[in-house]
C-alpha cells in the first residue's frame, strides 16, 4: 500500500494546503476590515455634509434666496 514516506509527503501537502487558505482568509479578512472601517467613516462624513446642506437650504429658503421654483427643484431631489 502507502509506504511511510508517502503518507509523510501526502500529510506534509495537506499541511501545507491547509496553510496556504489560512493565510489567504487572513488576508481577506483584513481587507474587509479595511472596508468596513472606510465604510464607517464615509457613514459619518455623508451625515455630517447632509446635515450641513439642510442647515444651507433651510437658511436660503426662509431668507428667501431661493425661488419658490429652486426650493421646489431642491426638494424633488429629496438628497436630505
Amino acid at each position: 500500500m502507502f509506504e511511510n514516506n508517502d503518507i509523510q509527503k501526502l500529510s506534509d501537502e495537506i499541511v501545507e494546503f491547509k496553510n496556504e487558505i489560512l493565510t489567504g482568509q487572513d488576508e481577506i479578512l483584513e481587507k474587509l476590515n479595511i472596508l468596513l472601517d472606510e465604510k464607517t467613516i464615509g457613514d459619518e462624513q455623508d451625515k455630517r455634509q447632509k446635515k450641513v446642506l439642510e442647515i444651507h437650504n433651510s437658511a436660503l429658503k426662509k431668507n428667501k434666496i431661493l425661488s419658490k421654483e429652486e426650493a421646489l427643484q431642491i426638494d424633488k431631489l429629496q438628497v436630505f
